[in-house]
């Protein structure tokens, strides 16, 4: 094996053991303020924290900042359609609430 490729191979380590570690203190941040943070604070700060979460996955797992054009693309239409979905079920839930 190169010098090069033992460098590389220790960098994506290195790249990925950084990343798990931010994920950790991000999964403890969120314990956290589940408990400790005001009841009318908390989905704002846990849906923060898990939005900061997945752009550290796109981004750094994904490679989406090095990615073509066609991978960006089909990043977004997921996003585009997980969004459509999301407003499809609170549609549906809260017109079950206006009829009880």
């Amino acid at each position: 094996m190169s010098e090069r490729s033992r460098t590389s191979i220790g960098r994506i380590w290195r790249r990925g053991l950084i990343v798990w570690a931010l994920l950790l203190a991000f999964l403890a941040l969120s314990l956290f303020a589940a408990y400790a943070a005001p009841a009318s604070w908390a989905a704002p700060i846990n849906f923060g924290i898990a939005a900061t979460q997945a752009v550290l996955v796109a981004l750094l797992f994904m490679r989406l900042d090095r990615a073509d054009t066609l991978v960006r693309l089909a990043a977004a239409c997921g996003l585009f359609w997980l969004a459509i979905l999301f407003a499809l079920t609170l549609t549906d839930t809260l017109s079950r609430l206006a009829n009880s």
